[in-house]
């Protein structure tokens, strides 16, 4: 999509992706479940999943969130074997989505270099957690986690389809709750995702005002 396309991004094919991991340092550690989902206008069009054979083993801490095993990643390819097919997809879409978008642009730009950033350039990006910890949203929502994609999706009434911590499965419901919510933005594709990084920004200074407050530092 040209930048001065005005097409309401509600009405583009979303591609929707998501990652597992061996950890939480995209310096260290590794791929182990891709997934890129399209999503137009509510439904599902087609879904690109795939288990990836990490190189290294799959630490316990990380086993106990997604619960994938080095025993079902041992047959699998690495994320190499995968590369090329994954980032044409990446190239060829109109609009990016993801629920904490930068913790999964981080492992594929580590595993990509810079192709990674070639194939995002210029596209719009809507990051579901950004608009629920949006005031309007679910910013004074209350509880542990309420801002989880599990707990967020039983907010608003939204099923899940399969197993939590599972990429495919997270797109989908990313996607759903965007649906649900996407009157909260601009039409306007790129101003939607100018505004959530904007939000996103500020989000990143409340925490840090609030963290240095709590240990005293403030």
């Amino acid at each position: 999509m040209a930048q001065g396309d005005v097409t309401s991004w509600h009405q583009l094919t979303w591609l929707c992706i998501d990652s597992e991991t061996t950890g939480l340092d995209p310096k260290s550690d590794r791929l182990v479940e891709l997934a890129a989902v399209e999503f137009r206008q509510g439904e599902v069009l087609r879904r690109m999943g795939m288990l990836l054979n990490p190189g290294v083993p799959i630490p316990a801490a990380a086993n106990a969130v997604h619960g994938i095993s080095d025993a079902d990643v041992a047959d699998c390819p690495p994320f190499q074997d995968v590369q090329e097919r994954f980032l044409t997809h990446v190239a060829a879409a109109d609009l990016l989505v993801g629920y904490n978008w930068p913790f999964d642009a981080a492992f594929l730009e580590a595993a990509c270099g810079p192709r990674w950033t070639e194939a995002i350039a210029d596209k719009p990006v809507i990051d579901g957690l950004v608009l629920v910890r949006c005031d309007e949203v679910g910013r004074y929502w209350k509880g542990p986690g309420r801002h989880k994609l599990d707990a967020v999706a039983e907010r608003l009434g939204i099923p899940r389809e399969g197993k939590a911590h599972r990429a495919s499965s997270d797109c989908v419901l990313t996607c759903r709750i965007l649906w649900q919510l996407r009157d909260h933005l601009p039409d306007d594709a790129h101003q939607a995702a100018e505004q959530l990084r904007s939000a996103r920004d500020q989000q990143d200074r409340d925490f840090e005002a609030w963290r240095k407050a709590k240990d005293g530092e403030a």
